[in-house]
């Protein structure tokens, strides 16, 4: 199996959008359907390995941050309690890792492009997610050295989000 590859990405995005009426309403069965279907033979999963790009729709003229909006970290909240494979699939190319993992724990904006985000909830997350890719790994036969890419790419992304403590001093 070749090296991890990030032309198809970039070349060939495959968007998973999610809506602000899908976001706002709780809708999650399109996204569901196709999150599903990526995974339900190794044809499709390798087929859409690195390629999906997480958009959120909507919310271009909102002046916050995703992560800031509720609607949609109890959004992305949903889609990840039903499904964690999200490492095997989003793309390293974009914010996709980032707009996830962002929703899923506290993070705040410290200065204009710059988010703490609260480790313990981070590394639970991260725990899950590589969990997850790991046991997708196993089941599809992918090798281990694709798998430590993947991994060793997640890991640079998030060391290369500007990512910092929140410490307790920064709510008051």
């Amino acid at each position: 199996m070749p090296r991890l590859d990030f032309r198809p990405a970039i070349q060939e995005p495959v968007y998973l959008v999610l809506s602000r009426q899908q976001v706002e309403s709780g809708d999650t069965q399109e996204p569901m359907a196709f999150l599903q279907h990526i995974v339900a033979n190794p044809d499709h999963a390798l087929e859409f390995m690195g390629r999906v790009s997480l958009i959120v729709d909507g919310y271009n003229d909102d002046a916050r941050e995703l992560f800031e909006v509720p609607e949609v970290r109890r959004y992305i909240k949903m889609l990840d309690d039903q499904w964690v494979y999200w490492f095997f699939f989003l793309s390293q190319a974009d914010d996709s890792i980032k707009i996830l993992e962002s929703c899923l724990c506290d993070t705040i904006e410290v200065i204009p492009g710059v988010a703490s985000v609260d480790l313990e909830q981070m590394e639970r997350s991260l725990t899950r997610h590589f969990t997850a890719l790991n046991r997708l790994c196993e089941a599809l036969a992918i090798p281990d050295d694709i798998n430590q890419e993947i991994s060793e790419g997640v890991i640079a992304l998030i060391h290369n989000s500007a990512v910092q403590k929140i410490e307790a001093d920064d709510y008051e």
